[in-house]
């Protein structure tokens, strides 16, 4: 975060900032890896949005910085005892571009992305069963700037994120039988990801 606030005192004396809102979808597959118990592969979703900025949403510029910061969901779905497993928490998007105008009114970049989660909740299967994660994402991200107007701009950006999480569930769950148990138990995990998306941002220009 510390990062995005550099990038941002840095440009804001020479870019128009654009801020606005963003709405994304993504999905993939995720690799779960309890401390106990056998690893297993779930199909996952992202659905998430809220408040968006772009330092240089318009113009010749060769940099700008591209913020999300908003609510996310993160579903993850197998045939195991769990069923389906809501996670929803925070994430935080930092994309820095580097490209050019294609049009008048349009820009091209593409760059890196670094993305941070914190995300909680509980699978449909083990209802008393609690997961708390924290994830770390990096990779490629293209975005196309379109001005509608003087003063605002669609950006519609798309890219690949190697996730991984680190966290843990406890509760009435047992990983070594894939069921519910009587007693609680607590397993920490690796998770890595792979996830694709694609992000709509409508920013307002002053």
């Amino acid at each position: 975060m510390a990062l995005a606030v550099v990038c941002l005192v840095g440009l804001s004396d020479v870019y128009a900032a654009g801020v606005g809102l963003y709405g994304s979808l993504g999905g993939g597959t995720a690799d779960w890896s309890p401390d106990t118990g056998a690893d297993f592969r779930k199909s996952t979703e992202h659905q998430s949005f809220g408040f968006a900025l772009d330092t240089a949403p318009v113009g010749d510029h060769l940099f700008n910085y591209n913020l999300n910061v908003g609510y996310e969901q993160f579903t993850s779905t197998n045939n195991n005892a769990w069923g389906k497993a809501d996670l929803n928490g925070l994430l935080i998007s930092n994309c820095f571009g580097f490209g050019g105008t294609l049009t008048r009114n349009t820009r091209l970049w593409f760059g890196p992305e670094v993305r941070l989660e914190w995300v909680e909740g509980k699978p449909d299967g083990a209802p008393n069963f609690s997961i708390r994660l924290f994830g770390i994402g990096f990779g490629p991200v293209i975005g196309l700037n379109v001005m509608a107007g003087d003063h605002f701009t669609f950006i519609v950006k798309t890219g690949f994120q190697a996730m991984h999480y680190y966290g843990y569930g406890r509760g009435p769950f047992s990983h070594t039988s894939d069921t519910v148990s009587s007693s609680s138990n607590r397993y920490d995990y690796g998770i890595s990801e792979k996830l694709y998306y694609v992000t709509l941002e409508i920013l307002a220009i002053p």
